[in-house]
């Protein structure tokens, strides 16, 4: 796994997926351009920044965000995350309106049932959303107004929501009234913003920009959730379907995934994940075939379906080869473990190594056989290997830091709602806690639980952490689930219509108070190169292990 290009869409994949979120194993796509494939330690930072201009550009935010989150990975100024978020914006409103169900979900609605969506949505943002202040209603409004303004910019969404012709003068001269009437305008409680949009979205088709106002509300509610962060989002009815089941896809395994007009195609492996360690899959493979479905070019959601329903003991990937009629298989296990990899790597000094994928509700107890397997082989020293961990259940994250902290604060969160408001989360594990001597592997893409973790363990100089700086998603996000639509006569679907929204309810400090979000956890010993590091690691690792008691033969 030393191929350049390969570790390029490696460090790219993930990114995406932690930060466009639902479905996250459809990332975009890898971007169109002349630096497209070329190792990202060859490619300078001006010329990512020419490229993603160039998308720009020709209004293509995919390829731009893409190209956006290649330079996150080597610079996280302020102002390189600040045009992440915008562009992150810009992509997930362009995947919106190319995508069929979602204009479905639209089009169904009536004038006042979007309304009365709208209406739940910024009521219960400001006393749930992490921070009060900036979920204050003029705030959600004035997202809504560059929402809206950006749409108006996207020939998708005007082709699928507009007439069938409209003069260039009149969408520009519509969109200067935005900022000049509509944005000014008070918004101070949920009537008066209701009240204030279906006079906009009226004032649109009247105007002949659009023919439906529902989108126009749509656009509102859409930008009320995403301008608050880069985690929080509305998601329709069947988005949120996707969503519940995202432990069902192949992210699980490491394997993210594109679909195209050539099919599913295996767009980038996560380094040392399970799939990654354990199978043949390769990025550029062509799946041709999931538990016997056919994916030509296939979809989200029948992939998920196709998982859903696996054949027998494991899923069944069938991948195009040189010869059409010979179909190399793979096989995945139905349950991944989030712990694997475990081994002594050094007996004479008594190194383990040990991955830690992801934070399911399995994972504390796979830590605690692996723990207990690894001292029986003799272990006396662990390299725990954190890189490209998106996190996962949050009270897993504290469980794992218990196993290994005997006492003090792990973390503290801010919110609004009780459970998150100025709590302190400690560990009071005792003699309980493992005392190996621990390294954490740490890079760009550990995130969330597993930053509760590195964050602990490195305020209390529990372990030494080696790597590069971690993402900083110091968040909790929560699915807040939507009512308006549902027909309380019919028990039998509650919640069938009105979707929800995936939002942040609460950010978390390491123990000595330093903020996560936008900053990560910086490691003690700094190393880019993926192969070095495990180098490093294992170096400090033999350093820390006690003596032995006794010669080793």
């Amino acid at each position: 796994m030393s191929d350049g290009s390969r570790r390029t869409v490696l460090g790219i994949a993930p990114v995406l997926g932690l930060l466009l979120g639902v479905g996250t194993s459809f990332s975009a796509p890898p971007p169109r351009d002349a630096i497209q494939g070329i190792p990202l330690s060859l490619v300078t930072a001006e010329q990512i920044r020419e490229a993603e201009l160039a998308a720009e550009a020709r209004s293509d935010w995919e390829a731009a965000f893409s190209l956006q989150c290649r330079l996150l990975l080597t610079d996280r100024s302020p102002a390189v995350r600040e045009k992440t978020s915008t562009l992150l914006r810009r992509a997930q409103q362009s995947r919106r309106h190319r995508d069929p169900a979602f204009t479905q979900f639209v089009e169904k609605l009536s004038v006042t049932e979007a309304l009365n969506l709208y209406t739940e949505v910024v009521t219960k943002l400001p006393t749930l959303y992490a921070d009060r202040e900036k979920a204050a209603l003029p705030r959600l409004w004035k997202h809504g107004i560059e929402e809206f303004d950006r749409a108006l910019m996207n020939p998708a969404f005007v082709r699928v929501s507009g007439p069938d012709a409209i003069e260039e003068s009149r969408l520009t001269a519509f969109r200067a009234s935005l900022r000049k009437t509509w944005e000014s305008l008070p918004a101070t409680n949920a009537k008066e913003a209701r009240n204030n949009l279906r006079r906009l979205a009226m004032a649109a088709t009247d105007a002949g920009v659009l023919r439906k106002p529902t989108a126009v509300v749509v656009e509102f509610l859409c930008g009320a959730c995403t301008g608050l962060d880069d985690y929080t989002v509305f998601l329709t009815p069947a988005q949120a379907s996707l969503e519940s089941a995202s432990l069902t896809d192949l992210q699980q395994y490491g394997i993210f995934t594109t679909i195209s007009e050539h099919g599913l195609r295996i767009q980038g492996l996560i380094p040392n994940s399970w799939a990654a360690l354990h199978s043949s899959l390769v990025p550029g493979d062509r799946i041709v075939r999931v538990n016997g479905r056919l994916f030509d070019p296939g979809s989200p959601a029948e992939l998920i379906e196709a998982l859903r329903n696996p054949p027998g003991a494991a899923h069944r990937l069938e991948i195009a080869g040189p010869v059409p009629d010979m179909l190399p298989t793979v096989m995945l296990p139905l349950a991944v473990p989030t712990v694997y990899g475990s081994q002594v790597l050094n007996p004479k000094d008594g190194i383990a190594y040990l991955r830690l994928g992801a934070f399911r509700d399995t994972t504390a107890r796979e830590l605690d056989d692996a723990l207990e397997l690894l001292k029986n082989q003799g272990a006396r020293s662990l390299v725990l290997d954190l890189r490209g961990n998106h996190g996962g259940l949050f009270n897993m994250g504290l469980q794992v830091t218990q196993r290994f902290l005997p006492a003090g604060i792990i973390v503290t969160t801010q919110g609004q709602t009780g459970d998150w408001s100025q709590r302190v989360f400690s560990s009071d594990s005792g003699m309980m806690a493992w005392d190996l001597p621990l390294v954490l592997l740490i890079d760009g893409e550990t995130a969330s639980a597993a930053e509760v973790v590195a964050g602990a363990l490195k305020d209390h100089q529990r372990a030494t952490l080696v790597g590069m700086t971690t993402f900083g998603k110091g968040s909790i996000q929560f699915p807040v689930r939507l009512e308006s639509l549902d027909d309380p006569a019919d028990p039998n679907q509650p919640r069938a219509r009105s979707g929800m929204v995936r939002l942040t309810i609460a950010r978390f400090s390491s123990p000595r108070g330093a903020a996560v979000s936008g900053q990560g956890i910086a490691p003690q010993i700094l190393e880019p190169d993926p192969l070095r590091q495990l180098e490093i690691a294992l170096i400090r690792a033999s350093e820390l292990a006690p003596p032995t008691s006794m010669p080793i033969p």
